[in-house]
């Protein structure tokens, strides 16, 4: 077995530190509860690519802050990964920067929609998708996944989502592929029943393919921009390296819009808030991140896995859990209906007071996630393990009482 090159093993000390994820613990806990692990929000408890922190040091010796724009060199990044990682080919005037694919998916929805217009989402899905819709003045059409129970997969009901996109007033779809939470990866097949459906009733398609990086092994992400050419009149894509590198804070995606008066649209919606703008050190970790750390994703893929097995040994032998297998995503979805919480509330308490964990709980991703918990895998092995032994010592003393 090959050394690995990269440090997946120390587990960070983020206590007071600026992560939105361990404060968010002690502002609802309290200062007792330094020893609650948080596994919820999507980033990572890696420390970036060395690669990247160099690029970024150079940058911060050398560079002046001043009004950026996105170089040759940039592009030439992005475009070859998505080349190399992807098979997609992408020309550099199909792209406008934005400092997150959230905002970049606000953007859209107010160049292609109204308010007192119709959007569809399909939950449990993330949140911020409910979010976006609601505060831009539309009415959420939930195309609700279906849990086949017998397979433990989440599928889509196409007659539902046919009925939906044939309202007159639904003039957008925002999609996750890979899906957050459930962990999804849409096949060609699925997703171009979704395009067909959309471009037959004028029905935009915003794809956040964010987590696209992530496909476990049997599972290969079909990027939308690689189905057929006719959808590029409906679509616009949204990737990122910040969930791939672990770079969130430092604001930095990219929205892939092949039609040119849609792009049009986009930028004038971005200019009418201001532009979307991209930070100096956002352009400098993408390209870094882009061009030289694809050896550190690829150790990442490896930890995830180990991880995922981690998980699934545990739901195989805790009554009550079972893991919805993921096929992409470094999240996994655990059901947890089995333990028999009299409310989703419950469990939630359960979970941070008594095994001092804390996650993203399903109910945050509509009411069909009541009773599941999206645990974020991006951590060592020995804090995964921590958190797990956690909530089966627990469950073991709630089982005795």
């Amino acid at each position: 077995m090959r050394q690995s090159q990269y440090d997946f093993d120390t587990v960070l000390e983020r206590h007071g530190s600026s992560s939105i994820k361990w404060h968010m613990i002690e502002e609802e806990m309290g200062p007792d509860s330094k020893d609650v692990i948080p596994l919820s929000v999507a980033d990572m408890e890696f420390k970036p690519a060395p690669e990247i922190v160099d690029a970024l040091v150079q940058a911060a010796a050398n560079d002046v802050f001043g009004y950026d724009y996105a170089t040759d060199d940039y592009f030439e990044a992005f475009i070859g990964w998505m080349r190399r990682r992807h098979h997609c080919t992408v020309n550099r005037e199909w792209v406008s920067l934005s400092d997150g694919v959230m905002p970049a998916i606000n953007t859209a929805l107010r160049a292609v929609t109204h308010p007192g217009d119709k959007v569809i989402i399909q939950r449990p899905v993330y949140y911020p998708f409910t979010f976006a819709s609601e505060r831009n003045g539309l009415t959420i059409l939930d195309n609700e996944l279906v849990l086949n129970e017998a397979e433990g997969r989440y599928e889509i009901d196409f007659d539902d989502l046919e009925a939906k996109a044939s309202d007159p007033r639904c003039t957008a779809m925002i999609l996750c592929n890979p899906h957050n939470p459930v962990g999804r990866v849409w096949t060609a097949e699925e997703l171009t029943r979704i395009g067909d459906i959309c471009l037959k009733h004028g029905v935009y398609v915003l794809c956040d393919e964010i987590h696209a990086d992530f496909a476990h092994p049997g599972h290969e992400v079909t990027l939308f921009g690689n189905l057929d050419e006719k959808y590029a009149d409906i679509l616009f894509e949204f990737t990122a390296p910040t969930k791939t590198f672990n770079l969130a804070g430092l604001l930095c995606s990219n929205a892939i819009i092949r039609n040119a008066d849609l792009k049009r649209r986009f930028d004038v919606a971005a200019e009418n808030i201001g532009g979307l703008t991209v930070s100096h050190f956002g352009l400098v970790a993408c390209q870094a991140a882009y061009n030289h750390a694809e050896q550190w994703l690829d150790e990442l893929l490896t930890v995830l896995e180990r991880n995922v097995t981690m998980v699934r040994e545990f739901a195989a032998r805790v009554d009550g859990i079972r893991l919805i297998e993921p096929e992409g995503t470094y999240l996994a979805w655990l059901d947890c209906r089995g333990l028999g919480f009299e409310t989703p509330q419950a469990q939630c308490a359960f979970l941070r007071e008594q095994a001092r964990v804390w996650f993203d709980e399903g109910s945050l991703f509509g009411h069909s996630g009541d009773f599941f918990e999206r645990i974020n895998l991006a951590c060592p092995t020995a804090l995964l393990e921590r958190v797990l032994n956690n909530i089966e010592q627990a469950l073991a003393a709630r089982r005795h009482h």
